[in-house]
């Protein structure tokens, strides 16, 4: 065996005594910690249940170091890839947190696994909403935004197969096959972590299914910053995926915080894959002056539940208000991601969009059946999609993107258009915070509109701060092992 390479400058934040941090066919890393009295633990290392070497940091870390990472290199089998590597603490017989997990083969075509997709996958990794009679899109809601977080999650991958994980009925045949022919599993970013998220069976079958486990760019879903007590499923599934991978990925601050505050402690701020999407590190923001913007999209979030504002009243009245002055201010789009009464009017159903209108008028949302500009505004100038390939299209013709959706605003800066995000919940202002993005009180865009939030210093704040904020994505998924292709 090859001596192990010693990494001090990459201390594990997991707060673990060890832990497999990454595993594939050609290497382990290792993370560990100095024991309590100040001596190291021996390490054993077992390939698919064999003693392959023991490994003792005390005469590897020098100094007064207190966490190391090691780098144990792995032999070529003739026969393949081990099943399974494992760490345990030669002198108690601990098993490392993520052990006893088949290594990713760093040549092979790979084979992959989604927790929750969102949409159907076409040209490897593109993705559109699922095929349906006209009576089932206008009446099913479905959240757009995760479309485009689950495309753009694909476009950062490497991956030759993809399938979804079946969490509701896998059968045993269906767990056998995961466990035997599959390499890897993430679970698609999203508002995952609240307390009435639903898992159904999937803890029993990663439970069953040795692979590593990615989470990329999830988040925690409030309304105000306070505190989340997750369901113990939850608390269990979490925990399961914090110790398949270094660190799980969150969107920002508040949901690392809730993952911590509920006792999973390897989390890491990466923001979201969707800003990512072009995969381009050297993207060029354009920060316009004022006087050259024309094309805006505003885009709307016009569901109000107590999960997206504490006050329902305010919200949509501002929201109303911004939306008829950005308007004013110029040759405005208006794109829906995914209410009903709007695809109504995006596919020209009458009989819907009367019962749209019926609902605008009862909502608050338009001053009655006969507003003018409402009215115009949803016949011309509204944009929706069921294919994300179709926003980069719309996205590309943007000056500026402003507006009440995350993911009507981040894929458009993945093409150089400047945004503008309104803070109305903890998941909108961590991201900003994350990614640098400059966010504005509800009641500012409803008063001035877009020229009032239009701010060329914090533009070029977003666009200076881009690069750093992709190697950040970059360095996480290779600090993970996650195949990538950034």
């Amino acid at each position: 065996m090859n001596a192990p390479v010693l990494n001090l400058t990459a201390a594990s934040s997991t707060g673990q005594a060890m832990k497999i941090l990454r595993a594939t066919t050609s290497e382990i890393v290792v993370s560990v910690a100095r024991r309590p009295e100040g001596g190291w633990p021996s390490l054993r290392l077992l390939l698919d249940g064999q003693d392959y070497a023991t490994i003792h940091p005390g005469v590897l870390v020098p100094g007064d170091a207190t966490v190391a990472e090691l780098t144990i290199p792995l032999p070529r089998l003739p026969d393949g890839r081990p099943h399974a590597v494992a760490v345990m603490d030669a002198a108690t017989g601990a098993l490392a947190p993520g052990s006893n997990l088949r290594p990713v083969a760093i040549t092979k075509a790979l084979r992959a696994l989604v927790i929750y997709p969102a949409g159907e996958v076409y040209d490897h990794d593109k993705v559109r909403w699922y095929r349906a009679p006209m009576e089932k899109l206008l009446s099913d809601y479905f959240n757009i935004g995760d479309m485009i977080v689950y495309d753009s999650t694909l476009k950062l991958l490497r991956y030759a197969h993809l399938e979804p994980m079946k969490i509701m009925n896998p059968t045993e045949a269906d767990i056998e096959r995961y466990a035997s022919e599959f390499d890897y599993v993430f679970v698609r970013g999203s508002n995952f972590i609240h307390e009435k998220m639903e898992w159904f069976r999937a803890v029993e079958v990663l439970e069953r299914v040795k692979l590593p486990v990615y989470a990329i760019g999830v988040g925690a879903q409030a309304s105000l910053n306070r505190a989340i007590e997750l369901s113990e499923g939850s608390k269990r599934f979490w925990s399961i995926v914090g110790d398949r991978c270094a660190a799980i990925g969150v969107r920002g601050a508040f949901s690392a915080e809730t993952l911590r505050h509920n006792g999973v402690r390897n989390v890491e701020v990466v923001g979201c894959p969707s800003i990512f999407r072009t995969r381009n590190r050297d993207l060029a923001i354009k920060i316009p002056d004022q006087r050259e913007i024309r094309k805006v999209a505003f885009s709307l979030r016009r569901e109000f539940d107590s999960s997206y504002t504490a006050n329902p009243e305010t919200y949509i009245r501002n929201q109303r208000q911004a939306l008829l002055k950005v308007d004013s201010q110029s040759d405005m789009v208006m794109s829906s991601h995914g209410e009903q009464e709007e695809k109504a009017f995006f596919l020209r159903d009458d009989a819907a969009k009367a019962k749209a209108v019926a609902e605008f008028v009862h909502s608050g949302w338009w001053d009655g059946p006969d507003d003018a500009r409402m009215r115009e505004i949803y016949e011309k100038k509204l944009f929706s999609f069921f294919d994300v390939e179709r926003y980069d299209e719309f996205a590309r013709g943007l000056d500026l993107a402003v507006g009440y959706r995350v993911h009507g605003v981040l894929p458009a800066v993945a093409h150089g258009v400047p945004g503008v995000l309104v803070a109305y919940d903890t998941r909108s202002q961590e991201l900003a915070e994350t990614l640098k993005i400059p966010v504005v009180p509800e009641a500012a865009l409803a008063e001035g509109g877009w020229r009032a939030v239009y701010q060329e210093a914090a533009l070029n704040a977003l666009s200076k701060s881009y690069a750093q904020s992709y190697d950040r994505m970059r360095n996480f998924l290779v600090a993970n092992g996650v195949p990538h292709r950034m």
